[in-house]
């Protein structure tokens, strides 16, 4: 991926971002600096071929990316603002779970709620 200033600002945004982000929430983030949404999609579409950035995909949703660097982890997505935040660790032999004599090879784990956030507005 080249190394404009658009790119680096998005790589930034990705990197600082407390989960996976789709499109347009790179480009919220970014509202003030003139990037339009097709240059944020070619910028994570390019990082994503090049290894920078993964994406991510979550059932009803948009691809969202996170940094590839991330060690393996899973996501949460909140019901009510639909923001993704990270989970660190896993909890580990999900091998048990697939039938016998199957090869597992990798998995994906999300979890779903209310986050932090959304749980204190519906409490008041």
């Amino acid at each position: 991926m080249r190394q404009t200033k658009h790119a680096i600002a998005i790589q930034a945004i990705i990197d600082q971002a407390p989960g996976p982000l789709s499109a347009d929430e790179v480009r919220a983030l970014l509202i003030d600096t003139g990037i339009g949404i097709a240059t944020v999609y070619r910028v994570l579409k390019n990082g994503a071929e090049g290894g920078r950035f993964r994406a991510v995909q979550l059932p009803d949703g948009p691809t969202r990316y996170e940094s590839a660097d991330l060690p393996h982890h899973h996501h949460f997505e909140c019901l009510a603002c639909h923001r993704v935040f990270d989970v660190e660790g896993c909890p580990g032999r999900i091998e048990r779970m697939a039938p016998e004599g199957f090869d597992v090879q990798s998995h994906d784990l999300t979890l779903y709620g209310k986050c932090v956030d959304c749980k204190k507005q519906g409490a008041a």
